[in-house]
């Protein structure tokens, strides 16, 4: 990644592709080799060129979800470079944030306007010509604004220095009492008036109130107009968990979408639209099978009328429909290898057959990961229109997001439905309160229910064991739970998969734990682990109004038994309860999987 300042070109560093979409995306502050930045709204990242038309992706029900015609790749060559932007050019941009500078030879604060007469670009402090660093203090707020601290107006009590010249900015200081290194001795002064003032004060609640607004910042974007907010801003160390939170909706391709041929038509699709027969066999001879040599036009015709046929049109409006159509999809078999999506039945492990109804190896498939913004201090509460939901362009944007295709394998394990809704029904009293608290704090949760518990902790469980045998990590794994939504159809299963944003995907390692007597040994393995908790009586104990987790959304979960890496879990490690599995007698409930 490079930066472009005053006409100048520099190089930051790279950061890989997917990156780009997930922890690093838009709005973000990345901690590069020499520098800091954050990394610059997505206008630039696609224009209607050749060039740019080949990273354009097509994944038709995350197309409706979300209301956009396609989905673009971050550009990439040999290496994804960032760099500092005032112009336009053909790496992904980014600005230099905090501005806020800091000198660990002298402590001298400095802002980015008071290098202007040092050589362009160079990071030297004024007073002792020093490397300068970024300041370790950023303001941000719920409406993810973005703001450098305002040291002065701190130190000042929210007024202007007294003896400072005017038009000029007091000398600043940030220093630690004694040598000590704590944030409870790290001072800010100001060396013209000599007034003092501890940091660990800016952390108490309220405490920035009286001297800082939020402005409404947005370094990331093209423009920054400062529209007035009303939230409070509050005071967090640049690399702090919270100050960045991607939203990032995936889906994954499956049939008819998913086929090689359905790929190169969605291209054409407008333009074949209202053809008479002759005019598009004409228009397929021309334009198309040039781009799928060996494949006959009647399988193309073929595939152009399914694609277009009324049942097809009728496309998922949310959601919910979203994960129906793929549980669908996952339930039956599609084994064409070409294509983005190919799974094949195996047989259920006997000793779990009562359980469990079906198990499918999903040799290879393709999800399409699309950011949609991010958001500051709390997590997404799934509305679009959401103030919290921060922007990634400058522009209003209509037709399409930045999206990375990721390819990989998988383990699909459906629950026997009628078993499940027998278990739900013994347990729901049990898990009431943690539904309601699901509610009371917003919790972007729509199909919460003591199933989606059982299947949750299931998978959490089965990716812990399944880490021990395929070689994967277990931050490599990934879930998608497949629990039935209020009014919507059945479901009840869970995807374990892996996939990466290498073309090839992964090597069949995981695909080749779906034989039965693998399957059946890994569960046997979580089942024992799930028994034992180096946090017991304590963990096991944790349910109702004494529930763990944040808002108290876990039960019988912590770090040492049943929690996953972020990058793994599809619901912020929340909705999990290992007595789901095993029960638990303090309260009776029942384990899904006791009488196996």
């Amino acid at each position: 990644m490079r930066k472009m300042i005053r006409r100048e070109v520099k190089e930051l560093g790279e950061l890989r592709t997917s990156q780009l979409i997930t922890s690093m995306g838009v709005g973000a502050m990345v901690d590069f080799r020499d520098e800091t930045a954050v990394l610059a709204g997505a206008d630039d990242w696609y224009r209607p060129t050749g060039e740019d038309e080949s990273r354009i992706i097509h994944c038709h029900n995350l197309e409706k979800i979300l209301d956009r015609q396609f989905f673009v790749k971050p550009r990439c060559d040999t290496k994804q470079r960032a760099i500092y932007k005032r112009s336009y050019s053909h790496d992904i941009a980014a600005y230099r944030f905090p501005r806020m500078l800091y000198c660990p030879a002298c402590m001298r604060l400095c802002s980015e306007n008071e290098l202007a007469g040092l050589q362009k670009g160079e990071l030297r402090c004024p007073s002792c010509r020093k490397r300068l660093v970024p300041s370790r203090f950023v303001v941000l707020c719920r409406h993810g604004h973005l703001d450098d601290f305002p040291y002065s107006a701190w130190v000042h009590r929210g007024k202007e220095c007294e003896k400072a010249a005017n038009g000029t900015t007091p000398h600043l200081k940030l220093f630690n009492i004694n040598g000590r290194t704590s944030l409870g001795s790290l001072m800010v002064s100001c060396e013209d008036c000599g007034m003092i003032r501890s940091m660990q004060e800016a952390f108490v609640p309220d405490a920035l109130g009286a001297v800082y607004k939020c402005k409404g910042s947005q370094p990331w974007l093209d423009h920054d107009d400062f529209q007035p907010c009303t939230e409070k801003a509050v005071v967090r160390m640049r690399a702090s968990t919270g100050v960045y939170m991607p939203v990032n909706i995936g889906a994954l391709n499956i049939p008819p979408w998913s086929t090689n041929v359905s790929k190169v038509l969605l291209n054409h699709l407008d333009a074949m639209e209202g053809k008479s027969d002759d005019a598009l066999l004409s228009y397929i001879q021309r334009r198309i099978c040039s781009l799928l040599p060996n494949i006959p036009i009647s399988q193309i015709i073929a595939t152009y009328k399914t694609l277009t046929s009324d049942q097809q049109q009728k496309h998922p409006d949310s959601l919910r429909e979203l994960y129906e159509e793929e549980y669908s999809a996952l339930c039956e078999e599609a084994e064409d290898e070409n294509a983005d999506f190919c799974s094949r039945r195996v047989d259920v492990p006997h000793k779990y057959q009562h359980l469990i109804s079906g198990v499918a190896a999903v040799d290879r498939l393709t999800e399409i990961v699309a950011m949609v913004g991010f958001t500051r201090l709390q997590g997404w509460d799934g509305d679009m229109e959401s103030p919290c939901l921060a922007p990634i362009f400058s522009r209003k944007q209509t037709i399409w997001l930045p999206a990375v295709d990721m390819h990989g394998e998988g383990i699909f394990i459906r629950f026997s439905e009628s078993t499940i809704a027998s278990w739900e029904k013994r347990n729901s009293r049990i898990y009431q309160p943690m539904m309601e608290r699901v509610a009371e704090n917003h919790i972007h949760c729509e199909n919460a229910s003591p199933r989606y518990v059982l299947l949750h902790t299931f998978s959490h469980l089965f990716i812990r064991a399944l880490a021990k045998r395929c070689g994967y990590q277990t931050s490599a794994l990934k879930e998608r739970i497949y629990s039935t939504y209020e009014g919507g159809k059945p479901m009840a299963g869970v995807l374990i998969y892996t996939s990466s944003s290498d073309s090839e995907g992964s090597l069949g390692g995981l695909v080749a734990q779906s034989a039965p007597e693998h399957v059946s040994e890994i569960i046997d393995a979580l089942l024992d682990e799930a028994e034992w908790c180096s946090g017991d009586p304590l963990c096991m104990t944790s349910t109702g109004t004494n529930a763990q987790g944040l808002f108290g959304l876990n039960y019988a979960a912590c770090h040492q038994c049943a929690l996953l890496p972020e990058t793994s879990c599809t619901m912020r490690n929340l909705l999990l309860d290992r007595a789901a599995l095993i029960g638990r007698e303090e309260d009776q409930t029942t384990g899904y999987f006791r009488n196996a």
